[in-house]
């Protein structure tokens, strides 16, 4: 095989698996919050005495349907929510931790990959500009759209059209929309507390929609 053959073969290989992996993360960022839901249900359900049959998929009778259950359509997938599962501090701290743990690993194996002397995150201001930028694209196929500091030790990442929520909707409406689509912001939430830890930067990290589908993390710093 020639030496452009091989060129062309391993730009095609490296293109399919972006493409692959873009869409597996899709799929699992769109499944982890039932996946988190569910497995709360189950563990509560368990600690009351109430019989269970294992983790499933939680599926409603479109002829009997339920007051207090919403159907809730993101990118094409139909999500049961309901209201106490929304405000469920444990389904929350769930869905946080899983970013959490992803982001500790992220925040190694994007630093090995640019372990070329170029990567300079010594400050607290480096580390936001490398998750707006690497870390971002990585996730997102796009880098956050602003930064925003006070310089004290405060930071606001803005994505103005965030990708995870971007195609969500509810029948009941926008406002309903925005209620149940920030349940999916503690996923990034976790994720960019994980890569702060592992770069040596306590904070706390809080999202809220600005305009659907914007989105503003608000990072708050023990440094300043």
């Amino acid at each position: 095989m020639s030496t452009s053959n091989v060129a062309v073969n391993e730009a095609g290989n490296d293109l399919f698996r972006k493409e692959v992996n873009t869409l597996c993360l899709d799929y699992l960022l769109m499944e982890t919050i039932p996946l988190s839901l569910r497995v709360t249900k189950t563990l509560s359900d368990s600690s009351k005495g109430v019989p269970t049959q294992g983790i499933r998929q939680l599926k409603i009778d479109p002829k009997k349907p339920e007051e207090e259950d919403l159907l809730f359509r993101s990118g094409g997938i139909d999500i049961l929510l309901d209201d106490t599962a929304i405000q469920d501090e444990n389904s929350i701290f769930r869905i946080e931790s899983y970013g959490y743990e992803i982001g500790t690993k992220l925040a190694d194996c994007l630093i090995y990959m640019k372990s070329d002397g170029n990567l300079q995150i010594s400050q607290p201001l480096d580390i936001m500009k490398f998750i707006c930028r690497d870390v971002w694209k990585l996730l997102y196929s796009k880098q956050m759209d602003n930064l925003r500091t006070n310089h004290s030790g405060t930071f606001v990442l803005i994505d103005h059209n965030f990708r995870l929520i971007s195609n969500m909707a509810s029948p009941l409406g926008d406002p309903d929309t925005l209620k149940r689509a920030s349940l999916y912001l503690w996923f990034p939430c976790g994720i960019i507390r994980g890569i702060l830890f592992s770069l040596g930067l306590e904070a706390s990290v809080h999202a809220e929609i600005t305009q659907f589908p914007s989105v503003s993390f608000n990072i708050q710093t023990n440094q300043s």
